[in-house]
């Protein structure tokens, strides 16, 4: 039976910042929440969503220390993840598992009538982080890929970390500090050249080599946007193509190999844009969402891999180009949006505590596949 496409929603007991799917898990939808409350102990939520039966369930809910600012699993293991945080002590950034027997057949509706709450294990710590840690991103393992490794960077204010994860354990294997470098906000692993990282400052987009290391940026966009950039993806399937997404309500296509000019800028927003984030296996779509407590859901083909002509600049709609359409379901900002990962689910958390989940529109899904 195929999803009617009704949004399902799941409520925090708190408030929240930071979602991520649990992408190792590719046959299911599921997805990690974590809850930003001022209580000494928050959670992390683990929720299934069921595309035949269109219900949210409750696999575990798990205690964890501190206010959890970011939050990101890992791509190719299932019970691996990080957090940003901050605690007694200040910023702590660690690596956590879940116990043994998490994954259950059964689960609860809501949050509240979970009744266990479960123990995380605490991997490591990931220490030297002097102020705030504004943004964790693994590196893209596809499935087959796992004896690779993966890596995981972290950046404050002014430094980009590097941790190679060896046998579940990280390594700090290099560190970003250079005068050019303050205000970091945003970064991205590039999915087509191993070690290669994208990252913002204030209203600036560098290009980094994790091989080299310098201190001096490979590629850089000054001014991408009037105010900070909040936040960068990489085209999963066009090479050198990223979007960007600021302050200044718009998200940006680029071209890194000619940075002097967005090849295409989007509105739809009346506010801040938190979130741009592409579809792994459709490019052409690509959601945003920001504190104007909306989602947008875009069909973009004139900048995706199978692009209808050449696009010189410009915020001028090209043809196939559209707003697919705009959800309107939060009542507060919304600061994550996430696909599962099959192409077609995705979920947006607001600050209230709000999970929904909704599907790409059957209409929109049957143009791609046909």
């Amino acid at each position: 039976m195929e999803s009617t496409g009704n949004p399902v929603a799941y409520g925090l007991n708190y408030q929240s910042r930071c979602m991520t799917s649990r992408v190792a898990e590719r046959d299911f939808h599921q997805f990690l929440v974590g809850t930003h409350s001022l209580k000494e102990k928050n959670e992390v939520h683990v929720i299934d969503y069921k595309e035949e039966t269109e219900r949210v369930e409750c696999l575990g809910v798990y205690t964890h220390p501190g206010e959890i600012w970011q939050l990101q699993a890992s791509s190719c293991k299932k019970d691996l993840f990080a957090t940003a945080y901050t605690d007694a002590k200040g910023w702590q950034c660690s690596l956590w598992k879940f116990a043994a027997g998490m994954e259950g057949s059964g689960g609860v509706e809501d949050s509240q009538t979970l009744d266990n709450v479960l123990c995380l294990d605490k991997v490591c710590d990931l220490p030297g982080h002097v102020g705030p840690i504004n943004t964790m991103r693994w590196s893209i393992t596809e499935e087959g890929e796992e004896s690779k490794g993966e890596s995981l960077v972290t950046l404050d204010d002014k430094h980009i970390r590097w941790w190679p994860i060896n046998q579940g354990t990280p390594e700090l294997k290099n560190t970003v500090k250079s005068p050019e470098v303050s205000g970091l906000s945003a970064g991205c692993f590039d999915p087509h050249h191993d070690l290669a990282f994208i990252a913002a400052a204030e209203s600036d987009i560098s290009s980094w080599d994790f091989r080299s290391m310098g201190t001096k940026a490979q590629i850089s966009i000054s001014s991408a946007h009037r105010g900070r950039v909040l936040d960068l993806d990489y085209n999963p399937n066009r090479p050198y193509h990223i979007v960007s997404a600021g302050e200044d309500m718009v998200a940006k296509f680029w071209d890194l190999r000619k940075p002097n000019i967005a090849l295409r800028q989007l509105g739809g927003h009346t506010h801040w844009i938190w979130r741009a984030r592409f579809n792994r296996y459709h490019d052409q779509l690509l959601l945003t969402s920001g504190t104007d407590s909306t989602v947008n859901l875009w069909s973009i083909v004139s900048v995706s891999s199978a692009p209808v002509g050449e696009l010189e600049g410009g915020s001028v709609e090209k043809e196939g180009d559209k707003l697919i359409k705009k959800y309107e379901g939060h009542r507060d900002s919304v600061y994550s949006v996430a696909w599962s990962s099959d192409a077609w689910v995705f979920a947006s958390l607001s600050y209230e505590g709000t999970v929904i989940i909704n599907n790409v529109p059957q209409s929109e899904k049957y143009k791609i596949l046909l």
